[in-house]
């Protein structure tokens, strides 16, 4: 397993990043990290074009190459290309634990990928859902028994996505719905309700040539009895997330596009009046982001953490790849469960 070489807390004048890919991630980290006042030092994308674009708008400079890129002196890289080649683009820019990678999610695409990324203790996870204010909220009303010991939870999303999304992605994307967008979800929850998945199941629907299904439902139990039931399609008509959760008498509802699924206001509902004040109140002393995009204060956390010289996974703000490692298991084993499924 790799080492994680720590470093001496970092100056902003010190503070650079390389980003590989320059597509619509790319722009949102590029952007996430100049608000935190970290340079782009260079970017590269098999499409020269829009590597140039990119590097005009924030300064950068284009490399010729991926090989290039990971060659550039900067302490921090953003692997922001398809999810097929997360893995070993990382693997390539972390050497060997002395730069920090942050991953977009999802961070790999079967077991043996995850497997091999998180031995390397340097990569950062991109769980932006996790800075929301209304997940931190019901988070920490889970911990403190308001649910009670087994909430259940269900979480629907409905985005809308045309065919020329799939087309422009294509069959090397490697993955579908579940994997590419109901990860945020998974996680999210997962991290919400602070225990161990113990069983899945699901079934998927492949509706276009998308390279993956374009419509999921995920069934997971947790450590303790919380259910959860996960429904996604990209055959919305906007961009509609809700999350709910239920126990002990109280609901808790959160409502939100994509780029804010979990900023928006609780809405929650009791029995007594009382109840509802009192989770009002912690609602309102939870500290988090109220509004898009979650991105700029999840990074904004984890370069914190960073210029202290803290490495990831040593606290919340920057979370290791372990951290993540069993929501990702989960919808890979989900996949699995789904193929015997159709082979039996």
């Amino acid at each position: 397993m790799s080492a994680v070489v720590r470093t001496a807390p970092l100056h902003d004048e010190g503070m650079k990043v390389v980003i590989a890919g320059a597509g619509a991630s790319g722009l949102l980290h590029a952007l996430a990290f100049r608000a935190c006042n970290v340079a782009v030092a260079a970017v590269w994308d098999p499409d020269v074009d829009r590597a140039k674009a990119l590097a005009d708008l924030t300064g950068g400079r284009v490399a010729a190459s991926f090989d290039e890129l990971a060659r550039v002196d900067a302490p921090l890289a953003a692997v922001c290309s398809p999810p097929s080649v997360h893995v070993e683009q990382a693997e390539t820019l972390a050497r060997e634990g002395s730069r920090i990678v942050f991953v977009e999610k999802p961070v790999a695409t079967s077991d043996t990928e995850l497997e091999r990324l998180r031995r390397l203790r340097s990569c950062v996870p991109i769980v932006q859902w996790r800075a929301g204010r209304g997940l931190r909220a019901l988070r920490r009303a889970i911990a403190h028994g308001e649910l009670g010991s087994a909430p259940v939870v269900s979480c629907d999303l409905a985005w809308g996505r045309d065919d020329d999304y799939f087309r422009s992605r294509g069959e090397s994307w490697g993955a579908g719905a579940l994997l590419s967008i109901g990860i945020h979800a998974v996680d999210a929850i997962a991290w919400m309700l602070g225990k161990r998945i113990e069983g899945i199941s699901g079934m998927l629907n492949d509706r276009r040539a998308a390279g993956g299904e374009t419509a999921a439902v995920a069934l997971l139990r947790f450590a303790g009895g919380a259910l959860v039931s996960l429904r996604i399609s990209l055959d919305g008509a906007a961009d509609s997330t809700r999350i709910v959760a239920c126990g002990r008498g109280i609901t808790a509802r959160i409502e939100g596009g994509e780029s804010d699924p979990t900023a928006g206001a609780v809405s929650w509902s009791a029995f007594d009046e009382r109840t509802r004040a009192r989770l009002g109140a912690l609602e309102r002393d939870t500290p988090g982001a109220l509004g898009p995009p979650l991105l700029v204060p999840y990074i904004a956390g984890a370069v914190d953490a960073i210029r202290e010289g803290l490495s990831p996974g040593e606290c919340e703000r920057l979370p290791s790849i372990g951290d993540v490692f069993e929501s990702h298991a989960a919808i890979l084993g989900i996949y699995a469960f789904t193929r015997v499924s159709r082979a039996a």
